[in-house]
């Protein structure tokens, strides 16, 4: 990028305090920035980072006013962030325009001409896929699945048979949808094994992070709302169903057939028992086991996660303990000592 600040100015929807003229050619995190670079101080609580910085100008809340270098104040500026980098940072693309020659795409599959596949790729029968997709090098896509415009698999991801995705679906390399949920039952011999039957359905917009696991159904559906978002490494259970725009952070764990109501926040590594129920728009702390549903709106955290207030107290009254203890054994002592001299 090269670009005059005052022209930026104009781009985030901001107001300039400054030179306008100052060239930028990059943009660049605060502790890192020199010359040339434009920063973002997400938190006017850190203005003070704006004396330190070698940035040439950084974009800033309303919040501030001055500062010792030129600065665009914007009423978000995560939103200004993200316009800057959308506009001079092209994103890594799956796979180049066009259909590599490796890739092996069954004559029943569906694949529209404006999609891009990359090499080694397989496509199996009765599969659809629509306009600007970009699926890149060794996806293995099974039978029977749809992937919806505009959305990008990255390498080395595996959709089994009857998945669907929506439009606008980001897939990150390693993840695997559709592998069988883990169901079993006691027989005479052991485990024995229930067929899993069922497909994975992923709505619009959904984004899913690095090495993600989300099997199957038993039968019906396992479901992912419109907008979620979800972390590398985690793992979804069979008939789990996530509703629209709900955040999952890396390494949580949910088990087989919990509902995840709209707009809530689960923690990383947190786990989540099955067949419970989080309400809408709750928030679940990070490494908090979940053993029971939850009500709408809650906030919790621990194990067993209970109410986070709550939670803190109790962590609060164990960091106690040895001192309690030891008080304990004190007064036991003197009792014993009191006793004696009766």
């Amino acid at each position: 990028m090269r670009q005059r600040l005052a022209d930026i100015a104009t781009q985030v929807e901001g107001e300039l305090i400054g030179d306008g003229s100052c060239i930028i050619e990059s943009v660049a995190p605060l502790d890192e920035a020199g010359k040339g670079s434009i920063s973002v101080l997400i938190n006017a609580r850190q203005s003070r980072r704006l004396e330190s910085t070698g940035a040439t100008a950084v974009i800033v809340s309303r919040e501030i006013d001055q500062a010792p270098l030129p600065i665009i104040r914007v009423a978000s500026p995560e939103v200004a962030l993200v316009t800057l980098l959308s506009t001079y940072f092209a994103g890594h693309r799956p796979a180049e325009d066009g259909v590599h020659p490796t890739a092996r795409i069954h004559p029943s599959a569906d694949v529209d001409e404006e999609a891009d596949i990359g090499p080694h790729v397989s496509i199996g029968p009765h599969t659809s896929v629509d306009r600007n997709v970009r699926i890149g090098a060794g996806v293995v896509i099974g039978a029977h699945c749809r992937i919806g415009a505009d959305t990008w698999i990255f390498a080395n991801t595996t959709l089994y048979d009857r998945v669907s995705l929506g439009e606008g679906v980001i897939i990150h390399s390693g993840t695997v949808i559709g592998s069988d949920g883990f169901g079993y039952f006691e027989g005479s011999g052991g485990a024995r094994k229930i067929p899993q039957v069922g497909g994975v359905e992923i709505g619009d917009e959904v984004e899913i992070g690095a090495n993600t696991t989300i099997d199957r159904a038993t039968m019906g559906m396992t479901r992912i709302g419109r907008g979620t978002k979800i972390d590398n490494l985690v793992q979804i259970g069979h008939n789990v169903v996530i509703g629209d725009h709900v955040t999952i952070c890396a390494q949580v764990g949910i088990a087989g057939s919990t509902v995840v109501e709209a707009g809530s926040v689960i923690g990383g590594q947190a786990g989540l028992s099955d067949h419970i129920q989080v309400g809408a728009g709750s928030r679940i702390g990070g490494q908090a086991g979940v053993t029971k549903s939850i009500p709408a709106g809650s906030t919790v955290s621990g194990y067993p996660a209970r109410p986070h207030n709550q939670a803190r107290r109790i962590e609060a009254a164990v960091k106690r303990l040895p001192d309690l203890l030891q008080q304990i054994q004190t007064l036991e002592a003197r009792i014993k000592a009191l006793e004696s001299q009766k």
